[in-house]
């Protein structure tokens, strides 16, 4: 162990989240990216170089916000590492720029090579775990000119998870206007070549089908809702089996309740133009959340349906129907909607999710080892352990107890680094938009 690089930090509670414990007055040592050790706080440090008093301190784990979108905003990395998002999962990936794609304010980033920059310490920001182009139907519910696939029929899929899977995405996204013959070769390739599914619930598969197709995550608990198509709602007197269902075969639950909320809520547009997250929004993606939110109004006006936010309560209730049932909830925020903002909207998911009915227990396990598991790396991050990597948030207080005090924090470790709350601020400063 290189003690001059080390890290360490003693006299600080731990919220492991292995338990509901808090482990009292621990040394927790930190060495190249990795906890070598957590003990009672008698010992002797005076041989480290880098050392830290975390008397009456709590140390927790770093966030895992598991769907958002890396667009074309080079200040998100930074904006969700400073709010303590040390993980993230990328619901769409892309390998290149493309003209017509930048003039559309979408994707331009290389995902695949963003990842590897930050593996390699190039650049700050959070964990990245990646999928490649969605995967829809042959008529596809977005506009083909997006870094998307489209169907036609199942001679190509496995071609393409083949091709994903070289690429070294993390897992395939799928989407709404998929056949039941698409969906179906997908899962069979996927499952061929040992990579996960997540995503929407094809309009024709349905719910318990995906539930039963060894998807990984449900996006938006769509499935139970569908706000384009309202008589395909799951009926109230469904959707415990359907939770139940769930529970069974482990099928994760990614809520994005804050997506929910925004997405065509003109009503309340006012009310979060003026949210203290929007100061570090540029004045061109102003412009697109303005657009967004009144397409995506006009939209649901034109079919004479609700929009999402009128589900809200209906969501609460199936998120408690969930929970009672055993079925993993995860965080999630679906940076793509209006008036979500990286960083920031982690925080406002986890008051809606606590607005849900999950304790502040619940709420952080579904940013942070349910989230681990649902990556399949909860030997790596998640909880703090010996042995897993150092992504942590130093808070004043119990986060069991104030959740708050996570959007306060003191200070955030990604890789063993400490980004302290001065340094954090330093870095929003000067990503701070002029009004």
């Amino acid at each position: 162990m290189n003690k001059s690089n080390s890290l360490v930090i003693k006299n600080v509670h731990l919220v492991t989240m292995t338990d509901h414990k808090i482990k009292k007055n621990k040394t927790v040592i930190i060495d190249n990216g990795i906890i070598r050790s957590i003990n009672d706080s008698n010992i002797d440090t005076t041989r480290y170089k880098n050392v830290m008093d975390g008397k009456g301190k709590y140390l927790m784990p770093g966030l895992i916000n598991m769907h958002t979108h890396l667009g074309d905003n080079p200040d998100d990395l930074t904006l969700y590492l400073v709010n303590g998002v040390t993980t993230i999962r990328n619901m769409w990936g892309y390998g290149g720029f493309k003209l017509k794609h930048w003039l559309f304010g979408i994707r331009v980033f290389n995902h695949l090579e963003l990842k590897r920059k930050i593996n390699k310490g190039d650049i700050i920001g959070p964990r990245i775990f990646t999928a490649g182009p969605l995967l829809d139907g042959e008529k596809p519910f977005l506009p083909k000119f997006m870094p998307l696939r489209s169907l036609k029929n199942t001679d190509i899929v496995e071609d393409i998870i083949k091709e994903q899977v070289a690429k070294g995405y993390d897992f395939i996204k799928i989407y709404h206007m998929l056949s039941m013959q698409n969906f179906q070769e997908i899962i069979k390739a996927a499952e061929k070549h040992h990579i996960p599914v997540a995503g929407h619930v094809p309009d024709a598969v349905g719910i318990k089908k995906v539930l039963e197709s060894n998807v990984r995550s449900i996006e938006h608990l769509y499935g139970f809702i569908n706000p384009y198509h309202p008589e395909s709602n799951v009926k109230e007197d469904n959707i415990q089996a359907m939770a139940s269902l769930a529970a069974k075969t482990g099928t994760w639950n990614c809520p994005t309740l804050v997506a929910h909320e925004r997405l065509a809520n003109v009503k309340r547009q006012e009310e979060f133009e003026h949210e203290h997250q929007m100061n570090y929004v540029s004045k061109r993606n102003k412009k697109a959340m303005r657009f967004l939110i009144k397409k995506s109004n006009e939209l649901y006006v034109k079919k004479n349906v609700k929009g999402n936010h009128d589900y809200m309560d209906k969501l609460y209730h199936i998120i408690q129907v969930l929970k009672e049932e055993g079925a993993g909830i995860l965080l999630g925020t679906d940076k793509a909607v209006p008036y979500v903002v990286a960083g920031f909207s982690e925080h406002l998911e986890m008051k809606l999710l606590m607005d849900a009915g999950l304790s502040n227990y619940e709420a952080i396990q579904a940013a942070t080892i349910n989230a681990a598991t649902c990556l399949n790396q909860e030997k790596e991050i998640g909880t703090i352990e010996i042995g897993k990597k150092a992504d942590l948030i130093l808070t004043h207080d119990n986060p069991l107890s104030d959740i708050h005090t996570i959007f306060n924090h003191m200070g955030v470790i990604k890789n063993g680094k400490f980004y302290s709350r001065e340094t954090c601020d330093a870095l929003l400063k000067g990503i701070k938009k002029p009004l």
